[in-house]
């Protein structure tokens, strides 16, 4: 059940990153197309972190 937890996380975070992008194109003043770019930085970050952290994981049982 841990390794689906592994993978709903980062697949979220890239649904979310979509909409914040999608809340950004279409914002209507700066506050939501700001609040929208740091919605998507946000979750690019956290994707990469969690590709990192799979990847020390795995090099840790290796």
């Amino acid at each position: 059940m841990k390794a689906l937890g592994n993978w709903t996380s980062p697949i979220l975070a890239g649904i979310m990153a979509f909409i914040g992008l999608l809340a950004s194109s279409r914002a209507a003043d700066s506050a939501f197309e700001v609040g929208g770019l740091l919605v998507f930085l946000g979750c690019v970050v956290y994707i990469f972190a969690a590709i990192g952290r799979h990847f020390d994981q795995a090099g840790a049982t290796h």
